[in-house]
């Protein structure tokens, strides 16, 4: 039998040759970019052959490399598939799911108490990340991610309406009566959909952020509990927002809401992958939860 090549350099030559880009291959495998280069290097140095050229700082394969990421792909998911397998054969492989921390916290987690109650022997795994997942390289079965839905090679299944609404202590809201009130106040942003607030002014008619107060925070969560303190108004989801509603914590201060439609929050699963029955379950419920909210 032939010798093997390590397999830590593999999944660096799969990644890097997926993706065409060394910097986002470390990103995915949480390494430098100067490590999953040194890896490549010895790959290549124990095939004898080039896998990779550079052109115009753009990364090709070369048709060695495209020969070979053509295998090795096929036999990486192979191994991956193989060890879900052989995992939940031995009753040890939990449902792994990846969501948002807002979204975790103020919707999912809530309802998860009725899906332990219906499903007690499915075990399931819940982390929460910023970051696009890629299947390919991350253990996870699923995930709740924001955006058009339209991502070549997943099934998007659509959740809850994305209907922004702004969002203020009660005592703040006292002090609005209009739109333009909030120029005398400040405008809490999240980080991670900074350009919320300029939608929702724009669809009342106010394109200009000129002589607004503006504060940003990395997550929604922040953000509402800055809203909270009275430190500002905030845009919110409204599907999310609406337990501190409910609790008297937060109140919208205006009647006006802007539906981004096709833009939500969606579970998405790999479209290539069997969907295995605690997957199916959870999906089916999941769905089931979201209708029942609308």
């Amino acid at each position: 039998m032939g010798r093997l090549p390590p397999l830590n350099a593999l999944r660096m030559f799969e990644s890097a040759a997926r993706l065409l880009s060394m910097h986002q291959a470390a990103a995915a495998l949480h390494v430098t970019p100067a490590a999953v280069s040194k890896q490549i290097q010895a790959l290549e140095a124990f095939l004898d052959v080039q896998l990779f050229t550079r052109a115009q700082r753009r990364l090709r394969l070369t048709p060695a490399g495209e020969q070979y990421y053509a295998h090795i792909s096929t036999a990486l998911n192979s191994i991956r598939l193989a060890t879900r397998e052989v995992s939940r054969m031995s009753g040890s492989s939990a449902l792994k799911i990846r969501a948002y921390t807002t979204f975790s916290m103020y919707w999912l987690i809530p309802r998860l108490t009725s899906f332990h109650g219906l499903f007690p022997d499915i075990n399931t795994e819940l982390t929460t990340s910023l970051r696009w997942i890629d299947f390919e390289t991350e253990d996870v079965d699923a995930a709740i991610r924001l955006g058009d839905g339209n991502w070549p090679g997943l099934v998007a299944l659509p959740l809850v309406p994305n209907i922004l609404a702004a969002v203020c202590s009660p005592a703040l809201a006292r002090t609005l009566r209009r739109p333009a009130d909030l120029k005398r106040t400040t405008l809490l942003h999240t980080l991670a959909r900074p350009d919320d607030w300029r939608h929702w002014l724009s669809s009342l008619g106010i394109d200009d952020m000129e002589g607004f107060h503006h504060r940003s925070y990395e997550s929604s969560t922040l953000v509402y509990q800055a809203a909270i303190e009275g430190q500002g108004v905030g845009i919110a989801q409204k599907a999310l927002v609406l337990p501190l509603i409910e609790n008297g914590d937060l109140v919208f201060p205006f009647k006006h809401e802007l539906d981004m439609k096709a833009y939500t929050y969606y579970f998405v699963r790999p479209a290539n992958r069997p969907v295995r029955p605690e997957l199916k379950t959870f999906q089916d419920w999941l769905m089931t939860s979201a209708k029942a909210q609308a």
